[in-house]
């Protein structure tokens, strides 16, 4: 990640949190994701 910022001259953004979730524990509830990718 670091060498892709760099060739874009951006600063990257280092993830806050970082969770892992198998399963939830009531099947109803939503998650909120949002993500940034770049493609090239």
């Amino acid at each position: 990640m670091s060498r892709a910022a760099a060739a874009l001259g951006v600063d990257p953004v280092k993830p806050i949190t970082l969770i892992g979730v198998s399963a939830l524990g009531e099947p109803d509830l939503l998650v909120e994701v949002e993500a940034t990718a770049v493609l090239d």
